[in-house]
């Protein structure tokens, strides 16, 4: 069984991604600042999938 916190910080990533998407679509004067928070929070889920996670519990 998966970490439970884990599960809870990939779902709260997971929310913070759709919402930088959906703004990012909403406002392409800020286009830049939401694809850089995008990337980070990108670069937070590979670093926790590498060096934290349970290595057999798939995140989506």
């Amino acid at each position: 069984m998966p970490n439970e916190y884990s599960v809870e910080i990939h779902n709260y990533l997971s929310k913070k991604l759709t919402e930088a998407t959906e703004k990012q679509k909403e406002n392409s004067e800020k286009s830049a600042y939401q694809q850089g928070r995008l990337k980070e929070l990108q670069w937070i889920r590979k670093y926790l999938g590498k060096h934290i996670d349970l290595k057999d519990f798939k995140y989506h």
